[in-house]
């Protein structure tokens, strides 16, 4: 017999593939081997995924700096953890959509609007509109920002030469893949409670500068005090380019979808 997906001639009691490492299938689909398929690919004790999503809890050098050096089957690759992270980006979109599509609004801030200014009723509808397409279509706005992330940390890093801007790159899309697959998991869990989304949202952003300290913290072998310093360094370059988006973003706003440039 030969193999499905090589055609390297195979003994008859092989289980797997010896040259690519292939299960061998020998019976036809049903919806029991397929619930048993997806088990065994998403659940087993050996599964990569959870190894991977494991590991980079515990141990992200491990993880990120064992890909970087050439550990290509212990855990999942960058690329396909990113697209977990973008399935559940997806989902959490769908989950939204569907089922809780106020959820987003914030409107327990916005109590007393009946005596706000024009200038704070414009920031207000900014701001919701705002929240709305950032979490709607936060898995484009996370691919954007891997290269710019990318970068900010090859510059704070620029008096070390453990790491290029690709293998950079690549720290990136470990962290901010897993960050994304953790945040989605808790936000499709409380997205029945408007005001503690937004807690947690709020939360978000400290959970995710903790996270890539840590990444970097292990990755680098660095004291605390050297932490300390690149992540300062980090904040006022993050901030910066944060700020320019920002400005970019409101002016597209004021100039497409208000009358303000007009009066």
């Amino acid at each position: 017999m030969n193999c499905k997906n090589c055609q390297s001639n195979l003994r008859t009691d092989f289980t797997y593939c010896p040259d690519c490492g292939a299960k061998v299938i020998r019976n036809r689909l049903t919806v029991k081997n397929l619930i048993n398929d997806a088990t065994e690919r998403f659940f087993n004790v050996d599964n990569t995924f959870l190894k991977t999503f494991k590991h980079l809890f515990t141990k992200p050098d491990k993880v990120i700096g064992g890909y970087i050096n050439g550990v290509r089957k212990k855990y999942l690759n960058p690329i396909s953890y990113f697209t977990i992270a973008l399935t559940f980006g997806g989902l959490f979109v769908y989950v939204y959509t569907e089922f809780f599509p106020e959820a987003l609004d914030f409107d327990f801030r916005y109590e007393n609007s009946s005596s706000l200014t024009e200038a704070e009723k414009f920031g207000q509808d900014f701001q919701k509109k705002w929240n709305t397409y950032l979490f709607k279509y936060q898995s484009l706005f996370y691919m954007a920002m891997l290269p710019f992330l990318a970068l900010i940390s090859r510059l704070v890093f620029i008096n070390k030469k453990q790491f290029n801007l690709s293998e950079h790159f690549i720290i990136n899309i470990y962290a901010y893949s897993h960050l994304s697959i953790i945040i989605n998991i808790i936000y499709m869990l409380i997205l029945w409670n408007s005001k503690l989304l937004y807690y947690v949202s709020m939360f978000n952003l400290v959970f995710q500068i903790g996270y890539f300290t840590r990444v970097f913290y292990k990755l680098y072998n660095l004291t605390i005090k050297q932490t300390i310093l690149k992540l300062l360094l980090f904040l006022v370059l993050f901030a910066a380019i944060c700020t320019l988006m920002m400005i970019i973003i409101g002016v597209v706003y004021i100039a497409l979808f208000t009358d303000t440039f007009k009066k």
